[in-house]
């Protein structure tokens, strides 16, 4: 066979004169997922809920206030309910209503004693959301020659790239909350100290970082245990069309040891409703799992401890969400900025910029060191890598 002489061999496809097709198309590296994004996660606040009979929809509250008024800090504030030995246990007698045996009921609180000089005084507490500036930019020279030289338009594929990493940033802010207390760059800036969680749930038989091993690890068992602690805490489910439910976001390799368990199987193989594909709300529609009141999703964000020692790199930091577990405060909407320094015209660069910031619903007492937490937990299991 005949080839044109520069065109042809098999050593010609180097050569310059053949000619090359380059796709239209740009392909991006793949990051991880992004959930709280699509899940239908966020809300805007609503405040004033019944103590007894909770409407919560969504775990992520959003706040615009501070596009509205000045203020780098925007406060929110709990009421504590009253606390004068009305709950009652199951199996207590009447005098006795918390079963303690140390406790009865306040013999103001009925009959004829008066109540003067012993009324019960109200409790607030509170918790912050500061925001602070995220950006990034990225940078090339010479732009004539930069569009020049390929298909694609580099300002716009620039302004692309910057939107992703933000949406990707506000996704590890929520994450940063949950774990920390705050966002990373609010804590980097020093308008906060990270706080670990204050309900760490350790997996089966583990109580430290120190002793957690190979069995502890997520199974049926395990969502019982968490689905009852929470329960007992009174941390708040999230409701949906009269289904109430936690939302569990677990490690990819902590969903593969919840799917090999035997009673999770058993569901299985009996029809047993592991989704509701009629669900509106996609926490519970898109579940992998549906157990004993916990909707559990597979999330490849999940992070471990920060040390390998104690098999900290098999350690999965899963998490466990109810109703109104991160506000997130937003003082400004995402926007492009462009590099005023441009050396003639011979270096461009885009940025992007917004004020934001994410906390953890933990709400805290002026005076002391009361802190509530009704929303969520930070789950601490075993999964080998």
């Amino acid at each position: 066979m005949a080839f044109v002489t520069g065109a042809g061999s098999t050593a010609g496809l180097a050569d310059p004169l053949v000619n090359i097709l380059f796709s239209s198309k740009m392909h991006v590296e793949t990051q991880g997922e992004l959930f709280f994004n699509k899940a239908g996660l966020m809300k805007k606040e609503d405040g004033g809920e019944d103590p007894y009979n909770r409407k919560a929809d969504s775990p992520i509250i959003i706040k615009d206030e501070f596009g509205k008024e000045r203020g780098q800090r925007i406060r929110l504030a709990l009421r504590k309910a009253l606390d004068v030995n009305v709950t009652h246990t199951d199996g207590t007698v009447v005098n006795d209503r918390d079963g303690t045996g140390n406790s009865a009921l306040q013999s103001y609180t009925f009959g004829t004693t008066s109540m003067i000089d012993q009324e019960e005084s109200m409790v607030l507490n509170d918790m912050e959301v500061v925001v602070e500036l995220m950006k990034h930019a990225v940078g090339f020279d010479t732009p004539e020659l930069q569009d020049l030289k390929t298909n694609f338009r580099m300002e716009q594929e620039a302004a692309n790239a910057l939107s992703d990493w933000l949406t990707g940033q506000y996704e590890e802010s929520i994450l940063d909350a949950i774990y920390e207390g705050n966002a990373a760059h609010v804590i980097k800036s020093g308008f906060a100290s990270a706080l670990e969680h204050p309900r760490r749930i350790w997996g089966n038989n583990a109580t430290a970082q120190t002793d957690i091993s190979n069995d502890d690890n997520l199974d049926a068992a395990e969502l019982r245990k968490y689905y009852q602690q929470l329960r007992i805490d009174n941390v708040n489910p999230i409701k949906h069309e009269g289904r109430e439910a936690y939302v569990m976001l677990a490690h990819v390799y902590s969903v593969s040891d919840l799917k090999a368990d035997a009673t999770i199987q058993g569901n299985y193989q009996n029809a047993f409703t592991r989704t509701d594909a009629s669900a509106a709300n996609p926490l519970f529609g898109k579940a992998d799992i549906i157990f004993e009141g916990i909707a559990v999703h597979e999330y490849n964000r999940i992070r471990r401890p920060a040390s390998d020692a104690n098999n900290g790199a098999s350690t999965r930091r899963n998490i466990i969400l109810g109703a109104d577990a991160v506000v997130c405060g937003n003082a400004s909407e995402p926007r492009l900025v462009r590099r005023k320094e441009d050396a003639y015209e011979d270096r461009y660069g885009v940025g992007i910029k917004q004020i934001f910031g994410c906390a953890r619903a933990d709400f805290f007492h002026i005076n002391n060191n009361d802190k509530i937490n009704q929303s969520s937990a930070e789950i601490m299991n075993w999964a080998e890598a």
